[in-house]
């Protein structure tokens, strides 16, 4: 049973409101969200740092090269385990996530366990940084604004949010293979957004939005 079984839209929990509609769609991949989520390539290399080490110590005691290999053997099965395990945890949490951009909001479907649906509204954005980690493979970092004593937790969101910002989290769309594409889309939504709501309040305020190839950020001046 997937969650589409549940959602009257895929990633959404409810029915869309009158005059929201659905501007973009997409997962992470796994592959990528293994390398730069769960971090398999720096645990590869401290456990074959590990197994050097191990080598080293052992012949430079006294030891064949036949022992030192046995030694350091244990310490690459626990590599292979670990690896297994990061790159299943990985898979499994990109098949069940999802990132869906509306025209007034971001909304975050994840959870392996216990599905979580995370509502990021625009008028909480306060800015939205893109950038590149591979060639097909981007991130869009969100900071939120706080004052309204909403918090999200960052236990909640990992691993969909930028690392050791615990106490005000950012959520995050990683290891997008459209990341440029779902950049641009995102920074006219919240251009959109942010005009239409200074045209409401304050017609002769103007808006200062600022795109380029390292980052989006849209705002007032």
């Amino acid at each position: 049973m997937s969650h589409d079984d549940f959602e009257p839209i895929p990633g959404l929990p409810e029915k869309l409101p009158p005059g929201e509609r659905v501007l973009w769609q997409g997962a992470p991949q796994w592959q990528r969200l293994a390398i730069e989520a769960f971090h398999v390539r720096k645990i590869a290399a401290y456990f074959l740092l590990l197994a050097c080490w191990q080598v080293s110590s052992t012949v430079h005691d006294g030891g064949s090269w036949a022992e030192a290999i046995k030694a350091a053997s244990w310490m690459i099965v626990l590599m292979l385990s670990a690896l297994f395990l990061l790159l299943a945890l990985a898979r499994f949490s990109a098949q069940t996530t999802l990132y869906t951009i509306t025209n007034a909001r971001i909304v975050m479907r994840f959870g392996m366990a216990l599905p979580l649906v995370v509502n990021i509204p625009f008028r909480i954005i306060e800015s939205a940084d893109w950038r590149m980690l591979a060639r097909q493979s981007a991130e869009i970092c969100l900071s939120l604004d706080h004052s309204d004593g909403g918090r999200l937790s960052w236990a909640h969101l990992w691993p969909h949010a930028k690392a050791w910002h615990l106490k005000h989290p950012k959520p995050m769309l990683r290891a997008l293979a459209d990341g440029e594409q779902v950049a641009a889309l995102l920074a006219q939504a919240l251009s959109n957004h942010a005009l239409s709501q200074e045209v409401s309040s304050n017609p002769a305020r103007p808006l200062r939005v600022r795109v380029n190839e390292a980052q989006l950020q849209t705002g007032a001046a």
